[in-house]
């Protein structure tokens, strides 16, 4: 019996003459599964983990209803008719599970990539877009007719492989969304002007796709509830409008809020900056204005968050994207009352965010399956032939998911770890969040029944008195020093640097590596009042922020008077407490006066040590994350997975 708190969510509901077995949605998001543009083995297995783990209603990846959009290489081509047999195992897949499939269809518009499918792009107006500043073709009548004509061929193709709806994106990355905005929207013809004619052509699709699908399915619409664009783009009062207007045409089952468009892509999968539920607010308001069933995505991660927004009728479901990739378990274990064994998303967007990332599939730093649930069969069976003694040497991320693994397949495991508490490198990444991941997996090793030792070091020599059969060593990286001469001032790495916090004083931070470590310490050196002067050989501070969606958010922070960066430069030297920095490009120095503390991200080097010594002296050793090669958590954790099912 599921907790009180959680009911309402967990609940059915109608939408139309079909049943959602509860309100929890996994939301259309790109995957790079495909093969040859078409749903995959790989698809099929994604989609029925999640159904099996108890999601109400699957919307797949959004499937392009015609050749002129290609806005990464490995999207779905709905219009193409050899996708049908994917639909089929993917609905057989997922009914098997009594949950619904919806399948997304999608015209890019001008958000699409010209140089991926090697032409023009379309769109309302010839307005430039703001991230590739590509100037795409306004679409012609025949244009036109031609992209409706292709949701409903598409629309068709899914109805024969058994589909229970189509969902049609007017969101992020949409020419519909582009059609009915005036930020894009500059025509004088019939689909241009005033809003019933920025309407016109999503009336014409749905009227096209409903017509394809007949009465028995569903058909969704994904809207956008706020472009963040106020000067002239929708806003959340717009979205009302428009899904009052729309509902007007009987021809929608329930409307799907997101916000963001051409600039807010930050907030198009948006990181742990960014509020929960930043869509919940105005999908509130729309459901107040409407009779469909209302749904919001948006950094929906916390079940007990989403059970409010339902509990207190905000809206009648949730997407719960990327905390569906992180766990798809997660709507059986609120319904079988294991909250606390919920594996909870951190919107780190450290694998999940794949849209133009060069053909990568999907993954998760925190679930080591998510991607590759097509080879979970291949893997060795989950209990072991012949029970061993395990020692795991470190509690970080590794450690921890390589013991709890290789305890499920029924080992006896120990796990060591020299410091005072668990969590390695995981502790460095200072987000909300952490602390709650920390203690699943702390819960996941008691229920495992692995003996955990804290404040115990690895050495050879214990080691090899503990007698293991397989030693696992997760001992992770070590900070490497900083490659310059004459350091006079305090120095620590950044990694140890997030406490305790310094205040009042004048920090040099030297980043290699631009990485979220650093950018946590500058976040609270910052916050507790010290002047920093932050250096870098890169183009931009933080680079490795702009991958994950975080940089927008990160400069907002560090960006204040007393925070000073240089970047394309090298710190030279440190004479008393004066640095000497020098351009990389002009050879041009500056002295940096008054330094009371260096924290220094230089490049890692792999804690081996233990394996040197022990390669040949123990019959199965395994070297996993950082003490293998200094990649981050993600691979830490896949790994652990992967050596402690092995063993």
């Amino acid at each position: 019996m599921a907790q009180s708190r959680f009911s309402k969510l967990l609940s059915k509901l109608n939408v139309r003459d079909l049943e959602l077995p509860n309100r929890i949605i996994f939301g259309s998001h790109p995957t790079n599964f495909a093969k040859n543009n078409l749903i995959s083995e790989q698809h099929v297995a994604y989609y029925r983990e999640r159904a099996k783990g108890g999601a109400g209603m699957l919307v797949l990846e959004e499937q392009l209803v015609h050749p002129s959009d290609l806005p990464y290489e490995k999207a779905l081509f709905g219009y193409r008719e050899e996708i049908i047999p994917g639909y089929r195992q993917v609905s057989e897949a997922v009914h098997a599970y009594g949950s619904l499939v919806v399948a997304q269809l999608n015209h890019s518009g001008m958000q699409s990539e010209g140089s991926t499918s090697m032409r023009e792009l379309w769109a309302p107006s010839a307005v430039p877009d703001v991230v590739s500043r590509e100037v795409p073709k306004a679409l012609e009548t025949e244009d036109i007719k031609e992209v409706i004509a292709g949701f409903a061929k598409a629309a068709g193709y899914a109805d024969a492989g058994g589909i229970d709806g189509i969902e049609i994106n007017a969101g992020q990355f949409s020419l519909l969304r582009q059609f009915i905005s005036p930020l894009t929207n500059q025509r004088r013809d019939d689909y241009g002007g005033d809003l019933s004619n920025r309407l016109r052509l999503t009336v014409e699709v749905l009227l096209a796709v409903r017509k394809a699908l007949g009465q028995g399915k569903l058909v969704g619409l994904k809207l956008c509830g706020d472009e963040f664009a106020p000067w002239a783009g929708l806003t959340p009062d717009d979205a009302v409008k428009i899904a009052a207007e729309l509902e007007q045409f009987n021809l929608l089952d329930y409307i799907t809020v997101t916000v963001g468009s051409l600039f807010s892509l930050h907030l198009y999968q948006a990181p742990f900056y960014a509020e929960e539920g930043l869509a919940a607010d105005v999908a509130g308001k729309i459901r107040q204005k409407v009779r469909l069933p209302v749904f919001a995505e948006g950094r929906i991660h916390r079940p007990q968050y989403a059970a409010g927004l339902v509990e207190q009728g905000v809206v009648d479901g949730v997407c719960m994207n990327r905390a569906l990739i992180c766990d798809p378990e997660l709507p059986a274990k609120l319904a079988a009352d294991r909250e606390d064994e919920v594996r909870e998303c951190l919107s780190c967007n450290q694998g999940c965010l794949v849209r133009r990332s060069m053909g990568k599939p999907l993954a998760c730093m925190l679930n080591p399956l998510a991607g590759v649930e097509a080879g979970e069969s291949k893997l060795t069976p989950s209990h072991a032939a012949r029970v061993k003694k395990v020692l795991v040497v470190g509690g970080g991320p590794g450690g921890m998911e390589a013991a709890v693994t290789a305890a499920n397949r029924g080992h006896r495991v120990s796990l060591w770890e020299a410091g005072p508490d668990l969590g390695g490198d995981f502790l460095a990444m200072g987000t909300a969040g952490v602390s709650r991941v920390l203690a699943y997996w702390q819960t996941e090793l008691s229920e495992v029944g692995v003996w955990v030792v804290k404040g115990k070091p690895g050495t050879p020599e214990g080691i090899l008195a503990d007698k293991p059969d397989v030693l696992v060593l997760a001992t992770g990286a070590r900070s490497a020093g900083p490659a310059f001469s004459g350091v006079n001032v305090r120095q620590i790495p950044a990694r140890e640097a997030l406490t305790p916090v310094e205040q009042g004083k004048t920090v040099l931070l030297w980043d290699e590596i631009g990485d979220q470590v650093m950018a946590r310490v500058a976040e609270r050196l910052v916050a507790a009042g010290n002047k920093l002067y932050l250096v870098t050989p890169d183009f931009f501070a933080g680079n490795k922020l702009a991958q994950t969606m975080e940089l927008s958010f990160w400069n907002q922070r560090v960006m204040v008077p007393s925070t000073e960066i240089f970047t394309s430069h090298k710190l030279r030297e440190i004479n008393g407490n004066t640095a000497v920095i020098e351009n990389i490009f002009s050879g041009i120095t500056a002295a940096l006066p008054d330094i009371d503390l260096l924290v220094y991200n230089s490049w890692p080097k792999p804690e081996d040590s233990l394996y040197t010594a022990l390669k040949d002296r123990v019959r199965e050793i395994y070297r996993i994350g950082d003490c293998l090669a200094p990649r981050g958590i993600g691979a830490a954790i896949r790994e652990g997975y992967t050596v402690g099912r092995s063993i």
